[in-house]
Parts: C-alpha cells; sequence; structure tokens
C-alpha cells in the first residue's frame, strides 16, 4: 500500500516467446507493494507493467482515472494506491475517506466500465472486536478507527461497483527496504542496543515479495481470478514482540526484546488487537504452497542481504 507521494509513469514492457502478455497497470507504484510489484514483474516475460504514482495519476481524479485505463488498456488493474497514515487518519479522515473510498469507486467503475477486472487491496483494520481465531472474510467488520473506516468504506464501493475482480485484505506488510517494523526494529536494535516492542497485538507478519507475486499470478487469470472477498496471510501468528525476537534471530543480533503491554506506547489511533487473517481459502484456490510466516521472514531476510 501506499501513502500519497510523487512518482513518474513507468513501464516494464516484457514479451515472451510468443509475443503474449498480460498488461497490468498498478496504482500506488510508488509504495512498498506497489515498488515490489514492478521488482517482481520484471521476472515475468508474459507480464507488462504500467506503474502509475500520484503525479501520474491522481486516483482521487474521476476523469483522470477513466482516462488512464481507457489510454493504457490493460487488461488487469491492481489498486494499491492508498492513505496508510493511520495515525493522522484520526484528524484528516476527510482525506482519508477521498483516498481509501471514493477513489476506490473512481477505479473500480473505469474498470466496470472498460471490461477490467480489478484486484483492490484492503486492511485488517476493517476489523474490530474480533473472535481470537484466523478471521474469515465473512466475519463481521467493525473499524474501531478512521484508517479502517475509510478502508471498509472503499471495501463496500468496490463490491458496489460490480466490477470483475478480487478484494483481498492483508495486515503486517514488510519488506527488504523501504520503511516498515522489520527495517524499524532493526535500527532501533542498532541504535540502542535492546527493544521494547509491544506483545499483546496479535496477526501475521506478512512478506511483500511473497505477497506481490501472489497478486500477480491472480492477475494473469484475469476475469478468471477468484472473485469476491479474500484474505491474505502465511501460516501461523505472532505478536509484535514475538516477530521483533525472531528477525532479531534471523538477523543473528544478540539483543534483548522485552514484552510490553500497548499502553507503553500511546498512540492516536487504536490498533486492533487481533488481526490474524485466514489465507487458507485464498491459496487453496490458487494452489499455493503452504508459507510459515518464519519462511516468509527468512526469505526477505536473504532478499534484504543479496540486496533487493
Amino acid at each position: 500500500m501506499w501513502a500519497p507521494k510523487t512518482l513518474e509513469v513507468s513501464a516494464q514492457v516484457c514479451k515472451d516467446m510468443s509475443g503474449s502478455t498480460t498488461s497490468i497497470l498498478v496504482t500506488g507504484a510508488g509504495g512498498q507493494l506497489g515498488s515490489r510489484l514492478q521488482a517482481c514483474a520484471e521476472s515475468r516475460p508474459n507480464v507488462t507493467f504500467i506503474g502509475m504514482g500520484q503525479e501520474a495519476l491522481n486516483v482521487c481524479d474521476r476523469a483522470a482515472v477513466f482516462e488512464a485505463v481507457a489510454t493504457h488498456r490493460p487488461d488487469v488493474v491492481i489498486h494499491a494506491a492508498a492513505y496508510t497514515a493511520v495515525d493522522r487518519a484520526e484528524s484528516e479522515e476527510p482525506l482519508a475517506l477521498d483516498v481509501n473510498a471514493i477513489a476506490v469507486r473512481h477505479v473500480a467503475d473505469a474498470c466496470s466500465e472498460a471490461g477490467v477486472p480489478m484486484i483492490h487491496l484492503s486492511t485488517d483494520y476493517v476489523f474490530g472486536d474480533v473472535p481470537r481465531r484466523p478471521l474469515q472474510p465473512t466475519d463481521p467488520t467493525g473499524p474501531v478507527g478512521a484508517y479502517g473506516r475509510t478502508k471498509l468504506a472503499g471495501e463496500q464501493a468496490f463490491l458496489e461497483s460490480g466490477v470483475n475482480g478480487a478484494l483481498v485484505r492483508v495486515a503486517w506488510l514488510y519488506d527488504a527496504e523501504g520503511h516498515n517494523f522489520m527495517n524499524t526494529m532493526l535500527r532501533l536494535a542498532q541504535t540502542h542496543g535492546a527493544l521494547k516492542v509491544v506483545d499483546d497485538q496479535h496477526g501475521c507478519p506478512t512478506a511483500v515479495p511473497v505477497l506481490a507475486d501472489a497478486l500477480l499470478d491472480m492477475a494473469l487469470r484475469g476475469a478468471d481470478m477468484p472473485q469476491g472477498v479474500w484474505h491474505f496471510a502465511h501460516e501461523g501468528h505472532t505478536t509484535w514482540h514475538g516477530f521483533a525476537t525472531e528477525i532479531m534471530r534471523v538477523a543473528g543480533w544478540d539483543v534483548p526484546v522485552e514484552p510490553v503491554g500497548t499502553e507503553v506506547f500511546p498512540t492516536p489511533a487504536e490498533r486492533p488487537a487481533w488481526s490474524v487473517l485466514d489465507g487458507g481459502p485464498l491459496r487453496e484456490q490458487m494452489g499455493w504452497p503452504k508459507c510459515t510466516w518464519e519462511d516468509a521472514l527468512a526469505q526477505v531476510w536473504a532478499l534484504k542481504q543479496a540486496g533487493g
């Protein structure tokens, strides 16, 4: 997902031996997920990648969205653009609503009119007080903050549009590069030599490189991709403390990680206490192999060590 920023249009055009490709337009192409989608697309000879950041496409401008879809004529759109500043959303909810809901309807309507399938990314923040078990797409929503409310409104906009495609909820995204929990923990560990990390919020860390490849798999199915609302998540779950501890272990760093309660680090926005999404149904639909969050972290760490 992506916080508003500037990015020029970039395109990676790849052709296989027969010259047949699937063109995928990605909004929010300058963000963590959008950037990784492009990197993954570059290794797929059957993908034409059309990346559009905010300067290239203001998703809040309905006419511009329709023009972009009509001009580029993609086979699939992955809508990764989003307002993701969770705490700032508490004081900027109208702006967050514009990006996370109204813009979704623009993209969905444009795709529907052009007959283009769409993948829309959403979040665990649409949930509130939920059972302590892996959450299903059909479980009742109940966001506790502005960010979650705007993302839920975006889900409703997507579903009401009638566009062909999939809504995929994700949680706890991180990657080898960029601003995310893993890199923050590594930086703080180097700076302070010890960590205090919340141990009463539960979820499943999601490796963006694995997610990006999965989304490309779905996009390549076009109109035959699984329809409706789905969750993408690795196997297993942990807390932020557990995640930080595993990061230190994988890095080979002898850094103490102290568990603390949420109240130790107060924030403007309330965080979900339980964000464990069940990725099993989508995995089965797509035929992906099982992957634990620990295995995914090992893959991302290897990628980081290789400079990617």
